[in-house]
């Protein structure tokens, strides 16, 4: 009476493979809003300096004594 010692009737519910699920996807939208609006919010902001010293440079420029003629001058 000799058997194989690795013998099982019925292997396959001792053996079978658990099923896979797939990874779950980690959701990035919310990251990608909260980029894109501090950039847009970024952007407006220096949008709204560089017109502020194109419009006024001059007058701050000449309030704190840095005038380009007194600079060259001398």
């Amino acid at each position: 009476m000799t058997q194989d010692p690795f013998y099982e009737p019925d292997s396959s519910q001792y053996y079978a493979t658990p099923p896979s699920t797939p990874p779950e996807k980690k959701n990035n939208t919310t990251i990608i809003i909260i980029v894109v609006v501090v950039l847009l919010v970024l952007c407006c902001c220096c949008a709204a300096a560089l017109w502020f010293f194109w419009t006024y440079g001059d007058l701050i420029m000449y309030e704190l004594g840095l005038n380009v003629i007194s600079v060259l001058s001398n």
